[in-house]
């Protein structure tokens, strides 16, 4: 009696090959999309808590008696006054840096740089729109 081996043809190797690759192209684009999505929930996250750490310094220098005083942010590691540990800094997609020519915090989304601008003496810290590409980018971080 002959044994029967269970084997696949090549067409259907072919064929699984062929499905496989369709899905591929189909799922790569949104994907990518996706990561730079999760980049930009990342700093909307990291603004807000920057932003709450610079009031509560605020509060804490009007409790001191100091008066109302907006802490400069330290770039080394980025806003380790105003977050617990700072944020290490970096150019690569989701991380921070600081651009001391310009005194401007930027976020990399991996293909977008989203330019942020702390003014101290009313303790804002804003997404400015001239260099930020696309300006839209702001529109996520009012």
């Amino acid at each position: 009696m002959k044994k029967l081996h269970a084997a696949f043809t090549m067409v259907e190797l072919i064929f699984v090959i062929v499905v496989l690759g369709i899905l591929a192209a189909v799922a790569l684009p949104k994907l990518t999309g996706s990561i730079e999505d999760a980049y930009i929930s990342k700093a909307q996250s990291h603004v807000s808590v920057i932003r709450s750490g610079l009031q509560n310094e605020r509060s804490k220098s009007i409790l001191k008696g100091e008066g109302a005083v907006y802490p400069e942010l330290h770039t080394d590691p980025l806003f380790k006054n105003v977050i617990e540990g700072g944020v290490k800094g970096g150019t690569k997609g989701g991380e921070w840096e600081y651009d001391d020519s310009t005194k401007e915090y930027i976020f990399h989304t991996g293909p977008h740089r989203i330019y942020f601008e702390y003014n101290k003496s009313v303790g804002t810290f804003t997404c400015d729109r001239e260099n930020t590409s696309p300006q839209t980018l702001c529109d996520r971080f009012q």
